[in-house]
């Protein structure tokens, strides 16, 4: 049986999900993160892709502090009023801002913003193996106090619940309300868990979506490479492990915590996307001893496949030189084609702007 939309976990097992839609912009996202850290619990921040397009340190921020953060369409638009080709439009701008701002693949579930959504939307999210999540209405949308939001909730709150809550600049009692919510959850032997264990609870599937960016090398390369070169030595990849610490880098947030496991990560070879990295084409671009970027590709069939890049300057134009240097290497291998999966809205840019035919195309669904 097809699950459409979820309102409720498993009525037998003893957890419940505190939820936060639309993203704030005044206020902190700490305020709610430190309440479900201090009290224990995991929360899952529904939030637009225009928030996570503005602030994609924070969006970063939630996931590493062990929350999750699913789409909530990208414009906040009623989604009962569009029609199906702007409806499809938002799952996929979301999707890609997601992407782009955590360097991961988007969640395939989200909630409605307004709790507006038709029939014929539910199938319309099935079709792109999407499932939505509702639940009880704090009514902290409006603004009220905390003990009001606890007191709309706490006769509700039982296995299985999941509580919609807000994260934004109105939602001001929702932090402390959440605090309060909380600890009556506790008290009921309940545990706060992310959205992914609710469906987990049902015998449903925490599904993802990625993108990637398929660019076909040109024909001829008639451009500068200068200034790259391959990886010759454990020295010189300790010297990128302390330079790229002060690039603020997602893959860093990801792979490590430490100097050591950084380093770690870049010694060992990446196995994604049906490729595995040839450590002899680890490319790096350096001046005068510092490193300004660096590239790991791998090859599957025709295709380059770039597993991992990064730049010391966060311009757009960082990327052309990444992927010319990608062209030069897939050329010399006698490649057709090139694949990425980092910044690909901007990437896609700088390829029309080359004159280098490309598109941004969808991943296989995988579950995490």
């Amino acid at each position: 049986m097809t699950i459409k939309a979820v309102w409720k976990g498993n009525e037998n097992e003893n957890i419940c999900a505190f939820t936060f839609d639309d993203g704030p912009s005044r206020l902190p996202i700490e305020a709610w993160l430190d309440v479900l850290d201090e009290e224990g619990a995991v929360g899952t921040f529904f939030f637009t892709g225009e928030w996570m397009d503005r602030h994609p340190d924070r969006a970063r921020l939630i996931l590493s502090r062990g929350h999750v953060l699913a789409p909530h369409t990208y414009h906040h638009r009623r989604m009962a009023q569009v029609p199906k080709p702007v409806f499809l439009e938002q799952l996929k701008m979301t999707e890609l801002a997601y992407q782009d701002a955590t360097g991961l693949p988007c969640p395939t579930f989200m909630r409605f913003p307004y709790c507006s959504f038709r029939e014929e939307n539910l199938d319309w999210l099935v079709e792109r193996n999407y499932i939505d999540i509702e639940g009880i209405d704090s009514g902290d949308w409006a603004g009220i106090p905390a003990e009001n939001i606890f007191a709309k909730v706490e006769p509700k709150l039982e296995k299985g619940s999941i509580v919609v809550m807000h994260s934004n600049d109105i939602a001001i009692g929702s932090p402390e309300g959440l605090r309060a919510l909380i600890r009556l959850a506790k008290q009921k032997g309940l545990e706060g868990v992310g959205v992914p264990a609710i469906l987990e609870s049902i015998g449903a599937k925490a599904n993802y979506r990625s993108w990637n960016i398929s660019i076909e090398v040109p024909a001829e390369l008639d451009h500068p490479t200068e200034h790259w070169s391959y990886l010759n030595s454990e020295e010189q990849l300790a010297a990128l492990a302390d330079q790229t610490l002060e690039w603020s880098l997602t893959q860093y947030e990801q792979h490590a915590n430490n100097r050591e496991e950084w380093l770690t990560y870049l010694q060992q070879p990446i196995q994604a996307h049906g490729a595995t990295e040839d450590r002899e084409l680890f490319g790096l671009r350096s001046f005068e001893g510092t490193h300004w970027s660096y590239v790991r590709m791998g090859v599957r069939g025709d295709t380059l496949v770039l597993l991992d890049y990064a730049a010391k300057e966060a311009q757009a134009d960082t990327l052309v030189y990444i992927f010319r240097w990608a062209a030069e290497t897939a050329s010399r291998l006698g490649l057709t084609r090139i694949e990425a999966r980092r910044d690909l809205r901007r990437a896609a840019e700088m390829c029309r702007q080359l004159g280098w035919p490309a598109e941004i195309v969808e991943d296989v669904p995988t579950e995490q």
